[in-house]
């Protein structure tokens, strides 16, 4: 069934007939200036550069915040770690 309808479709485009082209339209034609292509890849790189500094801006606190988290959590309880466990009291 699929071959059927790639073989139809082929066929429609086959038979389109785009005419003439209109002649009115034809004196818009213009030459694209030679500085074109390198504006548009300086505001795709000011774009992506934007992009990359606001994902850090963004990203960067919080890989802070985790990693002071991380410490808070992880970090040894102080009070069982005392060396001198009697505290106060004579030994004999």
């Amino acid at each position: 069934m699929s071959d059927e309808r790639e073989n139809s479709e082929k066929r429609d485009a086959d038979e389109l007939d785009p005419g003439e082209p209109i002649s009115a339209l034809a004196g818009f034609e213009h030459d694209v200036s030679s500085g074109l292509l390198v504006r548009i890849r300086h505001t795709i790189q000011r774009r992506v550069t934007l992009a990359q500094v606001a994902a850090f801006s963004v990203s960067l606190p919080l890989v802070v915040l985790r990693q002071f988290w991380s410490l808070l959590i992880t970090r040894p309880n102080r009070i069982g770690l005392r060396k001198d466990a009697n505290d106060g009291e004579e030994t004999s």
